[in-house]
């Protein structure tokens, strides 16, 4: 079999072949590990789709990356808030044994809304991760998951959308008029953004 001088003429962006047991069991030992390490060098193919969670705010929908959401806690859950807080962190929590920041991101988006403990109370708490760290994104409510094509992600064309008037940075890209959530930039944001305001009281 001259499986090893073929591939060595192969690009390394070229997609290796897939082989079944019968191929690997012709293959002698230099063959072999010479397809194990153009396996392993090769790049991985790109996703071509990814899956979303609506996200339903006052301000309208977003979406959150299914591969950032970790759990979906209904209430009730205990938050303790600290002083000094801006309006927009509901509180910190303990989750898996980690203290955790939680945002209301209907007022982190609309800061002029008053939000009645009630309503904090009656939200679903969206637990995201990112970059290591967690975080609790506390949503009035939320909706359907989707499936995205990720070549119909538009830029962000509307920088007068609602949601978007706040800080168009943490959004990477419109699906069909709605902005995706970008959760590492979400929270490398939110983290300077409570330094400032820890620092200035």
């Amino acid at each position: 079999m001259s499986f090893s001088s073929e591939q060595q003429k192969m690009d390394i962006r070229t997609p290796l072949p897939e082989l079944n047991i019968l191929d690997l069991e012709q293959m002698n030992d230099e063959e072999f590990w010479d397809y194990a390490r153009q396996r392993a060098r090769a790049a991985p193919e790109q996703p071509s789709q990814a899956e979303y969670l609506e996200c339903k705010l006052s301000g309208g929908v977003c979406l959150i990356p299914l591969g950032d959401l970790a759990e979906v806690l209904p209430p009730p859950y205990r938050l303790a808030r600290l002083p000094g807080m801006p309006v927009w962190m509901a509180g910190i929590m303990a989750w898996r044994g980690e203290t955790v920041a939680v945002v209301n991101l209907d007022l982190y988006f609309l800061p002029s809304q008053s939000a009645e403990p009630a309503q904090v109370a009656d939200g679903t708490l969206l637990m995201v991760h990112a970059s290591g760290q967690a975080l609790g994104l506390l949503v009035p409510a939320f909706g359907m998951t989707m499936v995205v094509d990720l070549a119909e992600v538009a830029p962000l064309a509307d920088p007068t959308h609602v949601l978007l008037a706040k800080e168009a940075g943490i959004f990477e890209g419109m699906y069909a008029d709605v902005p995706i959530l970008n959760i590492s930039a979400l929270l490398a944001s939110l983290v300077q953004q409570i330094g400032t305001a820890t620092m200035h009281g």
